[in-house]
């Protein structure tokens, strides 16, 4: 009883206004670039896909990176989110687990989500555009264009199958094609502040050191999960296969968004 009090005291709840839309940040355990490569973001966009079947919400900003996400959303019941995020984290964390060979948690204990007011359209467009400018402000873009954000679906105005415009983009202008201009000057405005270089805790060199002493003396066999839940499809890791139906969303979404040859846009 008294752990369960105290536990409780050390978990915030979360602030989960009715109408609100939600930044939601989800990083890999312990910082790793655990989902730099495209097949497994290909996996997350399926899986962001299937989880509008799951708990009924509006998806507005995606952005993967290399070691976290970026998420702007909306449930139609605000209560339900924590119920979204649990399972877009249990399923991809069993699907990218069991694709990469690796066992283990794979997200970090808890999202972080942000509520943002339906009126505050200022504060919606800064967000969006702070989501979208990850790519450019991590140094992988010299624009916004990445195939793995969904700037090209405010930008050029295409459907990528998975988001669609937030209300306060809507309220840019009398035009989608008003909105779209308006949203690309807003986002040549944005400038990255730098968090500052990464402090050195003591005995971070050596401990370093025994962690990647420790991961070559693995093998891999060692580092799958033998108990580790049946997904209803199957995977084969040798070659890196996802099924189809995923492999399609993946595509649809990149094109919609990805940097185009001849793009005169590309650096917005």
């Amino acid at each position: 009883m008294a752990w369960n009090l105290v536990e409780d005291m050390a978990r915030q709840l979360r602030y989960l206004p009715a109408g609100h839309s939600f930044h939601i940040t989800l990083r890999c355990n312990s910082r790793q670039f655990l989902i730099a490569k495209g097949l497994r973001r290909d996996v997350l966009l399926a899986v962001l896909t299937k989880a509008k079947q799951k708990v009924p919400h509006r998806l507005y900003a995606v952005c993967l990176m290399a070691n976290h996400l970026h998420l702007l959303l909306r449930p139609d019941d605000a209560s339900e989110l924590p119920k979204l995020m649990h399972w877009i984290g249990w399923y991809s964390a069993m699907a990218l687990n069991r694709l990469s060979g690796r066992c283990g948690h794979f997200w970090e204990a808890r999202y972080y989500a942000t509520a943002i007011a339906p009126k505050d359209h200022r504060r919606v467009l800064n967000t969006l555009r702070y989501i979208h400018a990850n790519p450019k402000a991590a140094g992988i873009r010299k624009g916004f264009y990445d195939p793995y954000s969904n700037y090209g679906h405010y930008g050029r105005l295409e459907c990528d199958g998975i988001s669609e415009w937030h209300p306060s983009f809507l309220q840019l202008a009398s035009s989608l094609k008003g909105c779209s201009r308006r949203y690309a000057r807003f986002c040549q405005y944005y400038r990255h502040k730098s968090k500052g270089g990464s402090r050195c805790h003591w005995g971070s060199r050596m401990l370093k050191r025994l962690v990647e002493k420790g991961r070559s003396s693995q093998s891999r066999k060692n580092r799958v999960s033998p108990g580790q839940q049946k997904l209803p499809f199957a995977f084969d890791i040798r070659l890196n296969q996802i099924p189809e139906g995923w492999h399609q969303v993946a595509v649809r979404f990149r094109r919609a968004n990805g940097i185009r040859d001849g793009d005169t846009r590309m650096l917005l």
